[in-house]
């Protein structure tokens, strides 16, 4: 492994692999940017699970997003030819002709994939940065500064590792005007006197149900927020979701509304418009704060020093590892304390952070 980052060349085609989850598809993006800002000529390809398909599609800074046939990869197990589909993505992998992988996900398929690529240098973590041995599958290894750090940093690391330099940390996730249409026409629905619109996800996924804070709380909340300040909390929900998310409404006193079906694009330009979102450490919570939408985080087990929201404008609340420690008073205390904020005025395209700020802190210290 050389000791010092290798810049790319300028007629480099080169592949990106983050698979999944949502959150971390996003935290990935900073990354891009840098690298598309320090490389402007080269080839960026992006090869990405279902969930996240649509917010990469179209991204200015993107030239091909290659869809991860995991369904049909499944699928084939359980048939008599399971390695066609594996061949098929080789085929079509190594036709692209990459020169460079880049393994931000870390784990065994991810290093796969970059060994099925093609691609004379497979970029990855250095062991102890990485998961299930992806390190024997690269050779060229980035060394973040520290195994305690938040996604997003840990992710440029990786881009410096290919001559990829600067301050800015940026979220560039551009709005298609469509989805902003729509988007202001359920708030019409919702809140038909303009009233603020404040968004709560209840939901994980089945794996992750241990972020989960009550049902029952997300409603009491809610209630205690319409009261108080005026609001509309409005529960988000995404697929499997709708009956948590209908308890929650239906629990609430009359204090919160149901959102209707939202991808990930359409929530994301209603966000662009709330004034909070409440939520756990998930993909609706990193979305969030990736279009400027402050954040109240709710954490238990998961660490927030690696997956806080970035920016002075969140605050993220933490009482142990059960989620159950969380109060309804701890949270509203917190959303009471966002609201009183004065409006702001315009929020910016693309959210920045300087390298140094995101160095000190990750959306403020957890109480």
């Amino acid at each position: 492994m050389s000791a010092s980052a290798v810049p790319l060349g300028e007629g480099d085609r080169v592949l990106l692999i983050r698979l999944g989850a949502v959150g971390d598809v996003l935290r990935t993006l900073p990354a891009l940017h840098l690298i598309r800002t320090g490389f402007p000529r080269v080839h960026l390809a992006w090869i990405v699970e279902d969930p996240a398909l649509d917010l990469l599609a179209g991204h200015p800074e993107i030239d091909e997003v290659i869809r991860f046939p995991r369904p049909e990869l499944r699928a084939a197990l359980r048939s008599v030819r399971p390695a066609a589909p594996v061949v098929d993505l080789r085929r079509s992998l190594r036709a692209r002709r990459f020169d460079v992988a880049l393994d931000f996900q870390g784990s065994l398929k991810s290093g796969l994939l970059a060994l099925l690529s093609g691609a004379p240098r497979r970029v990855g973590f250095a062991p102890r940065h990485c998961r299930e041995l992806s390190f024997l599958l690269t050779n060229d290894w980035a060394r973040p500064r520290s195994r305690v750090l938040n996604r997003v940093e840990k992710n440029l690391a990786l881009a410096e590792r290919i001559g990829a330099n600067g301050d800015e940390v940026a979220m560039i996730l551009p709005e298609v005007p469509g989805d902003g249409a729509r988007a202001e026409s359920i708030l019409r629905t919702l809140a038909p006197r303009r009233e603020p619109v404040v968004v709560l996800s209840p939901g994980t996924s089945r794996r992750q149900a241990h972020k989960r804070w009550p049902a029952e709380r997300y409603a009491a909340l809610a209630s205690r927020i319409r009261q108080s300040r005026g609001a509309i909390p409005v529960v988000a929900w995404g697929p499997g979701e709708e009956g948590l998310a209908r308890a929650v409404v239906d629990s609430s006193e009359g204090g919160a509304v149901l959102s209707p079906p939202l991808g990930l694009r359409l929530l994301a330009a209603l966000l662009r418009r709330a004034v909070l979102f409440v939520g756990a450490d998930t993909g609706p919570m990193h979305l969030a704060w990736a279009v400027g939408c402050p954040v109240i985080a709710l954490f238990g087990p998961t660490d927030p020093r690696l997956n806080a929201p970035l920016g002075s404008d969140h605050v993220v609340l933490r009482k142990g590892l059960a989620m159950e420690a969380l109060s309804v008073q701890d949270v509203l205390e917190a959303a009471q304390g966002v609201l009183r904020r004065p409006a702001a005025v315009s929020r910016p395209a693309a959210p920045l952070f300087s390298r140094a700020a995101l160095s000190r802190s990750a959306g403020g210290q957890p109480s």
